[in-house]
């Protein structure tokens, strides 16, 4: 049996990096040796998450500005342990794990399983001193595992982590075991019940965090009108927000009522009037001006308030509830590219009563709705069916565009003429854990009546 650790002095404030270390908190539970563990020790005063402890920092280049807003962020969305503890070096610690999950190209469940076991080992701190024998760092990984210098570095002593992980749990078998059970086979701690405890917060660090790590790339198409009739055209870096902006000179000609852009140099407008005629823009230049030939009319009967491409040959639109699907084959279509619309779902397309509508994937469409709902929409292959997925209930209403450049990226158009940007991690998991709101991509000046955003852009 291992002896109890030493009284150590309860801190109440926020622990401070330094080059010779701060006090801080933790909560070991000791990563065994490889290859042959042994069990942890009993109750010690190091349960007590005040706890003081020499640390090292997580990231060689210090905490950022995001690491304190996003501390912030999670010691109100915390549930257990962690709650209201988090500060700008815990994140980065956390950020340091995740990020080196995703590098390794495991998924998020992998970054959940070794967050949840840093929680309890170190309470998301990198410990440079030897609390109990030998351990070190945030798994507290003993002596056999390698080096004080390695085991103080969170890259490599989470990819040490991984690397028993899938050895213990081969053929990806850790995906489906209990995330507490998965901890728990890595560390071998006498206390096994700790670490399933920790999995729901753990699950809300990663989904918090995820997206600053392992962020978007690319650069947002996206095309505009402005209320007399001239097109704008935007590029938003999905990343960080920095924008680029040309306006035409040139108006329509029609006053527009939905818009959709089919790839960087075409767009498909309808017309506000009884007869919903379908236009076929075709853009010249966007690069440091904006030009477009006179617009090329399609067809008749487009009535559609909402339009949507979703990349694959998918053209959606709604019109009074009613949701219809056309096929495009061609990148510069005529009315003949066309194909007559599939009213989409069993009830012949009826009960989207969307105020908003883009497109997130093949086949797969977001809306909100006047009392503010957020839903995702999966459609079937031949239309005749689709899943629908509530991620919001309310809060979305203040939004009059939505629209997506791929890659989990959001772009909202508040009525106050901001836009905002948002992440989900996983925009086809059917719930919205992992959504993330950045704020505003800048303060007023988004005027136009439409937006549509080239699918793909973003990955």
């Amino acid at each position: 049996m291992l002896k109890p650790l030493v009284h150590r002095a309860l801190v109440v404030t926020a622990a401070v990096v330094t080059a010779m270390g701060v006090s801080a908190t933790a909560y070991p539970a000791l990563a065994e040796p490889l290859p042959a563990p042994t069990p942890t020790s009993g109750p010690t005063a190091a349960s007590d998450i005040r706890a003081a402890y020499q640390l090292a920092a997580c990231d060689p280049n210090g905490t950022t500005s995001a690491d304190a807003a996003l501390a912030t962020q999670l010691n109100s969305t915390l549930t257990s342990k962690m709650r209201g503890y988090m500060n700008a070096y815990r994140v980065s610690c956390a950020r340091m794990v995740i990020k080196a999950v995703h590098d390794r190209g495991l998924d998020a469940r992998a970054a959940t399983i070794a967050i949840a076991t840093v929680i309890v080992e170190t309470s998301v701190q990198n410990i440079s001193e030897e609390v109990d024998h030998d351990s070190l760092g945030l798994f507290q990984q003993r002596a056999s595992w390698g080096s004080s210098a390695q085991r103080l570095n969170p890259t490599w002593a989470t990819n040490a982590f991984l690397n028993k992980m899938v050895s213990v749990y081969p053929n990806n078998s850790w995906k489906t075991a209990p995330i507490g059970q998965v901890c728990q086979k890595v560390q071998v701690s006498a206390y096994p019940d700790r670490y399933q405890v920790e999995a729901g917060d753990a699950q809300i660090m990663v989904n918090t965090i995820l997206p600053h790590v392992s962020g978007p790339v690319g650069k947002a198409s996206v095309y505009g009108v402005l209320a007399d009739g001239r097109l704008t055209y935007n590029t938003i870096d999905a990343a960080t927000g920095a924008f680029t902006v040309v306006t035409s000179t040139a108006t329509l000609g029609f006053t527009p009522k939905a818009m959709a852009t089919l790839n960087f140099n075409t767009l498909l407008i309808t017309e506000d009037g009884p007869d919903g005629k379908l236009y076929r823009i075709d853009v010249q230049d966007n690069n440091g001006n904006l030009a477009f030939n006179p617009p090329i009319h399609l067809a008749t009967g487009y009535t559609h308030n909402l339009l949507a491409y979703d990349g694959n040959t998918h053209l959606f639109g709604i019109a009074n509830g009613v949701l219809q699907r056309y096929t495009i084959n061609a990148t510069k279509p005529t009315a003949a590219n066309i194909s007559t619309g599939t009213k989409i779902g069993p009830n012949q397309g009826t009960g989207f009563t969307l105020k908003t509508l883009t497109a997130t994937a093949s086949n797969w469409i977001l809306g909100t709705t006047d009392s503010g709902a957020l839903i995702s929409y999966r459609i079937t292959g031949d239309g005749s069916d689709y899943t629908r997925y509530p991620l919001r209930d309310s809060t979305w209403q203040v939004f009059d565009h939505l629209i997506s450049p791929g890659g989990g990226v959001y772009l909202a158009h508040h009525t106050n003429d901001n836009l905002y940007r948002y992440t989900d991690t996983d925009p086809h998991d059917g719930n919205a854990d992992d959504l993330t709101n950045h704020g505003t991509i800048s303060t007023g000046g988004w005027t136009q009546t439409l937006l549509s955003a080239q699918p793909g852009t973003v990955n």
